[in-house]
């Protein structure tokens, strides 16, 4: 999403000078082992986020071993060969990767055989990111706020490679909202006269918020309710059963997926949330105070202090700490004061600009040669090293291969 973002404001900014292509890399390059993997991996953290928590401690302790430089040569060898390839043949003058691995791909092939695009990698975790994230060998690494910056410098990223740019969201959330709140709520079979509660757990809806929804809508919550599903068909099922056998008064919508969460915030006074970056950021946007139910790792636990430590939202840790938030907001005027200190937030007045900051720091690095870096004597050898040790692997898998070779006589 950011990609996108940033891609629009470029389209808008500089009309017809550009080709731009927003890509699925390991997907696209035709990885497609590795792609799964990568993908069932993060499906598989996100519903384990207490055991997420400690890898993200795990990989942040480990510096050198864990960063994604590493890890590819390691692990994603597929993506790193095809994704080389897919490189050499697009053939770039500039890069704007917002995943550690799709930076590291881009990174090899410009080494292997001396291209010369720039790489500019996007933190998407605003707040605090992670080991894998630390890369001094690409241009630079672009981060959301001053306390990411500061947490990538001391895992190893030098400061002069560590920017800061506001995370930049898609222009539809910053745009007047053609539709009036009654006809959006009427739209949904919702009731214009009641608040509106808007759940959601992320694009793929995994998480511990279902868990709180359905206690609300069976306790006669007295606000309307937007249930978003995601790309989880197993809740979409069970809370539309839900809604089919239970007797209540509460007006509640079951959506999957949907593309129009601007339309849907614009009509929502209380949010519950997982606290991913986006969401985070789209829902401060909208001026929608939040209950964080959890995170799916350490790195978003960073976008939920932040709205905590600013009184823009809450972190409920468990039902007891949920239900006393509910009652304050249904018993105090703790809402509106919430929505008052979003609206006065400093962070959340740089956002609508955010973009075509971006797309302005992209088109002027275009019109620039790179600036190629020396190497550290320590990185240098560093780098021979790794370098031995892999070459020396693959030739002991060569020969091993060799072995078990047949080969039809002419």
């Amino acid at each position: 999403m950011p990609a996108l973002a940033v891609k629009d404001a470029i389209e808008e900014l500089f009309p017809g000078q550009y080709q731009i292509d927003v890509i699925d890399f390991a997907k696209e390059a035709g990885a497609t082992w590795d792609d799964k993997a990568i993908k069932n991996f993060w499906d598989w953290a996100l519903a384990r986020p207490e055991l997420t928590t400690n890898l993200n401690k795990l990989l942040d302790s480990l510096n050198y071993l864990t960063r994604s430089n590493t890890v590819m040569k390691l692990i994603y060898k597929q993506f790193v060969r095809k994704g080389i390839r897919y490189i050499l043949n697009y053939k770039p003058d500039i890069v704007f990767s917002t995943h550690f691995f799709c930076s590291t791909v881009a990174l090899f092939a410009r080494e292997r055989y001396n291209l010369d695009y720039k790489i500019f990698s996007f933190m998407t975790d605003p707040v605090r990111g992670h080991n894998l994230w630390v890369n001094p060998r690409i241009d630079s690494l672009i981060v959301a706020t001053k306390e990411a910056k500061e947490f990538i410098v001391k895992q190893g990223q030098p400061r002069n490679l560590a920017k800061v740019m506001p995370f930049p969201l898609n222009k539809k959330f910053f745009q007047k909202v053609t539709k009036s709140r009654e006809e959006i709520l009427a739209q949904l079979g919702l009731d214009p006269a009641r608040k509106t509660l808007l759940a959601t757990s992320g694009g793929q809806g995994i998480g511990d918020t279902s868990g709180y929804l359905k206690n609300l809508y069976q306790s006669q919550f007295p606000f309307n309710i937007i249930a978003i599903c995601g790309k989880n068909k197993d809740l979409f099922d069970e809370l539309t059963s839900l809604k089919e056998r239970t007797n209540t008064k509460v007006p509640m919508a079951v959506l999957g997926f949907v593309d129009n969460m601007h339309e849907l915030l614009e009509a929502s006074d209380l949010a519950i949330a997982k606290g991913g970056a986006s969401t985070t950021l789209e829902v401060l946007v909208k001026r929608v105070p939040t209950i964080f139910t959890h995170s799916a790792a350490l790195h978003e636990k960073g976008n939920i202090d932040f709205c905590v430590d600013n009184k823009m939202g809450w972190y409920a840790k468990n039902k007891k700490e949920f239900d006393s938030i509910i009652e304050d907001v249904l018993k105090t005027d703790i809402l509106e004061c919430y929505k008052a200190n979003i609206e006065a937030n400093d962070y959340v007045k740089t956002l609508p600009e955010a973009a075509h900051n971006l797309a302005r720091f992209i088109a002027e690095e275009l019109d620039s040669p790179r600036k190629r870096r020396r190497r550290t004597r320590k990185s240098y050898l560093r780098a021979i090293v790794l370098g031995r040790r892999i070459q020396l692997y693959r030739l002991i898998s060569r020969t091993k291969n060799k072995r078990y070779q047949f080969r039809r006589k002419k």
